[in-house]
């Protein structure tokens, strides 16, 4: 059975164990406990922590900034599943505008973002490394309820 919750301490190895595998320049596991994001979640499928997404809010602003599925449950609709859940509890505390950078290449996740109605607004040059790529910046403003 699938779940998504808030993300926990405890949940921190397998989480840094998913950001090894899925990125080439992961983030270092002080980036993790050093930080408040704000808004955090992990979707698992019975026991198994499959994936997560990070969030930093401020006022009524919301980025990601980071999703991963670990690569044995990619393309099976846990990273629609996690986005589609945190961003509907985001949407009912008050959270109107969201934010994202994407590798231009990440097609997948592109496709996913658009889905969900986020558009590329901008573009930052060299933003990535490992390999060293540009990243789009896109966004999505919820109208009123």
């Amino acid at each position: 059975m699938r779940i998504t919750r808030p993300m926990r301490q405890d949940d921190l190895p397998a989480v840094l164990k998913i950001e090894h595998q899925v990125f080439s320049s992961p983030w270092p596991e002080n980036a993790f406990t050093s930080t408040d994001f704000g808004e955090s979640w992990v979707i698992c499928e019975d026991a198994t922590l499959v994936g997560y997404i990070m969030y930093h809010n401020v006022i009524d602003e919301s980025v990601i900034i980071n999703l991963a599925i670990d690569p044995a449950y990619q393309r099976q609709g846990y990273g629609k599943e996690l986005l589609e859940n945190t961003l509907h509890q985001l949407i009912d505390k008050g959270f109107t505008h969201f934010y994202l950078d994407v590798r231009v290449s990440n097609q997948a996740a592109l496709a996913l973002y658009e889905e969900f109605g986020f558009r590329r607004v901008g573009v930052r040059k060299g933003y990535y490394t490992l390999p060293d790529e540009d990243a789009y910046v896109m966004a999505m403003i919820v109208k009123g309820k």
